[in-house]
């Protein structure tokens, strides 16, 4: 299957109106206010950084976790028998498409309630840079709407392919940089969880968050 077929079978996963879903859910940003006070935390990461184990382990703990809509729009995609690859994440359609789900639902989650998100809006910028694209305006603006309490980026542990990541070492080193450029500056001082043992990130990430 070539790449304009899969593109355009991921497309449809949207339906016929997407463009116009898109565009009004860009209306919906621009009319945000900026910098809105949430009671939200993030998580980001390259790929094998351990922050999704660590997650699971906040949320068994009672921690209400926002989980990678991104990631599970892919994982979907590759069920339903699309084959996924690197030139197929990074292009700009992709990138265009899981834009619109993470604002889509960013959008739609309480400001007031404590919420750890792994990943989150500003971390598209990271990726639209990794894979040598332009960023829109859309998605520099999506990234300062809400302001997050604590920014936590994980060090990258070993690379461990997993059947969805496409990224390899080198994509996983150069993403942990972009998303320290990044967050610092749109004006966050981002808690870096060194590479460590889960329990020791427990603890750590433990005493930096409010106890439930």
């Amino acid at each position: 299957m070539n790449l304009v077929i899969q593109l355009k079978n991921m497309k449809d996963q949207f339906g016929k109106s997407f463009n116009k879903k898109y565009n009004n859910l860009i209306t919906m940003l621009y009319e945000h206010p900026v910098r809105m006070d949430t009671n939200w935390f993030l998580a980001t990461g390259a790929p094998s950084s351990g922050k999704s184990t660590s997650l699971r382990k906040l949320q068994k703990e009672g921690y209400k976790i926002n989980p990678d809509i991104s990631r599970e729009y892919i994982v979907d995609l590759i069920k339903s028998g699309i084959p996924f690859e690197k030139d197929i994440l990074y292009s700009a359609e992709m990138q265009r498409m899981l834009f619109f789900l993470m604002t889509d639902d960013a959008l739609k989650l309480d400001t007031l309630k404590m919420i750890i998100h792994d990943y989150s809006l500003p971390d598209n910028i990271a990726f639209l840079k990794l894979g040598n694209l332009p960023v829109p305006d859309e998605v520099r603006r999506s990234a300062t709407i809400f302001k997050f309490k604590k920014v936590f980026i994980f060090e990258p542990l070993e690379f461990i392919p997993d059947g969805v990541r496409t990224e390899n070492r080198e994509d996983q080193e150069k993403l942990f940089q972009l998303f320290k450029e990044i967050y610092i500056s749109i004006g966050y001082d981002p808690v870096i969880v060194r590479s460590d043992t889960i329990e020791n990130r427990h603890k750590f990430l433990i005493e930096k968050l409010p106890h439930l």
